[in-house]
C-alpha cells in the first residue's frame, strides 16, 4: 500500500540503482584502458638507464668549446695520446683537439706535438712526453723534453713543474729535457730570454739567462752549488744544438721567436775569424765566426 500511495519513491530508487550500475560499468572500463596502455618512463629516468647501460666512450667526450684552454695545433708523427677529465683511459689525439685545464697529453716514441694556448702561451713536447696543463699558466712535466715560449709581445707569466725545480718564464722560450730515470739531473736550457728557476719548498730562486744551461737533480738542496754549476755554451755547443734540435727544426711552422733565438748565439774568439767556410766545415770541431754560425742557422729547412 505504501508504494501504491508514493509512487515517486519508487521512480527515486530506479534511478539511484541506474546510476550505480553506470558508475560501475565506466569504473570497468576505464581500469581496462590503464592496464592496456605502455607503461610511461620519465625522461631523466630513461636518460638514468641509458647511461647505466650504454657506457660512455672516450671518443664521445670532446672538450666543449667554452672549456677549451688550449688546442692541438700540429703533431709530427704518432703516437699520441690524450686522457680526458672524467674519461677513462686514453683517447687518441689529432690536430685540432682542444683540451681543458687538468687533461693531460703524451708522446710515445718519436712522436711531437705541439699545443697553443688561447692565451699566447705555447710549447711543443718531444718523444716519451708526459705534461698536464693546471690552472694560473702552470705546465706539469713528468716525463720527457719540450720547448715553451710566448708568443712575441705577450706577458704570460708561466712555470713548468718539474721534480727538480719550477722554471719560470716571462715571455721567452726555454727548454726542458726530464732524465729517464730519477737518479739523473734534469736539463734546464734558456733559447733566448731569462729563466727563473725556484728549486721545491724555497721561496729563493736563481736566473737562467740565454744560453745558459744547468742540470738540477731531484731533491737537490743547496741553492748556490747549483748556481756555481750554471755554464754559458760555447758557440760550437749553441750551434749543434741548434741544428740537432728536434724541437725547434722539425714542425711544420717556425718558432715565433726563432730569430730572437739566433741572436743569443755566443760570440766566437777572434782568433777564429779568419776560417773561411770550406775549413769550417772540413774541421767542425773549430769555432765559427758568428755571423758565418748565424747565415747557417737561418738557411736550415724545417726538415
Amino acid at each position: 500500500m505504501g508504494d501504491i500511495l508514493h509512487p515517486n519513491k519508487n521512480r527515486s530508487k530506479t534511478k539511484d540503482l541506474s546510476y550505480g550500475l553506470m558508475s560501475l560499468a565506466l569504473a570497468g572500463f576505464l581500469s581496462g584502458c590503464q592496464g592496456s596502455a605502455p607503461k610511461q618512463t620519465s625522461p631523466a629516468s630513461s636518460l638514468s638507464t641509458t647511461s647505466e647501460q650504454t657506457p660512455s666512450s672516450p671518443a664521445q667526450a670532446p672538450a666543449k668549446p667554452s672549456q677549451t684552454a688550449a688546442t692541438i695545433s700540429e703533431i709530427q708523427s704518432q703516437p699520441v695520446w690524450l686522457r680526458r677529465l672524467k674519461v677513462l683511459g686514453e683517447i687518441a689525439a689529432a690536430k685540432g683537439m682542444g683540451l681543458q685545464i687538468g687533461e693531460t697529453i703524451r708522446t710515445e716514441e718519436k712522436a711531437m706535438a705541439q699545443i697553443d694556448l688561447k692565451n699566447g702561451l705555447s710549447f711543443r713536447i718531444g718523444s716519451n712526453a708526459v705534461l698536464t696543463l693546471q690552472p694560473d699558466n702552470r705546465l706539469n712535466l713528468r716525463a720527457g723534453e719540450m720547448i715553451t715560449w710566448v708568443t712575441p709581445g705577450k706577458h704570460v707569466p708561466t712555470k713548468v713543474i718539474t721534480p727538480g725545480g719550477i722554471a719560470g718564464i716571462r715571455g721567452t722560450t726555454i727548454y726542458i729535457k726530464m732524465p729517464q730515470t730519477s737518479k739523473d739531473a734534469i736539463e734546464f736550457f734558456t733559447w733566448e730570454g731569462t729563466m727563473f728557476i725556484q728549486l721545491p719548498n724555497q721561496s729563493e730562486e736563481f736566473q737562467l739567462k740565454a744560453g745558459e744551461i744547468v742540470k738540477i737533480k731531484p731533491g737537490e738542496t743547496d741553492i748556490r752549488k747549483i748556481r756555481a754549476s750554471i755554464r754559458r755554451l760555447t758557440s760550437q755547443e749553441w750551434l749543434t744544438r741548434r741544428r740537432k734540435s728536434r724541437l725547434v727544426n722539425n714542425f711544420d711552422k717556425p718558432l715565433p721567436t726563432l730569430q730572437k733565438i739566433d741572436q743569443t748565439a755566443p760570440p766566437v774568439p777572434k782568433e777564429t775569424s779568419s776560417l773561411t767556410p770550406t775549413k769550417l766545415l772540413a774541421s767542425p770541431q773549430k769555432k765559427a765566426p758568428q755571423a758565418l754560425l748565424l747565415a747557417q742557422t737561418r738557411s736550415f729547412s724545417p726538415r
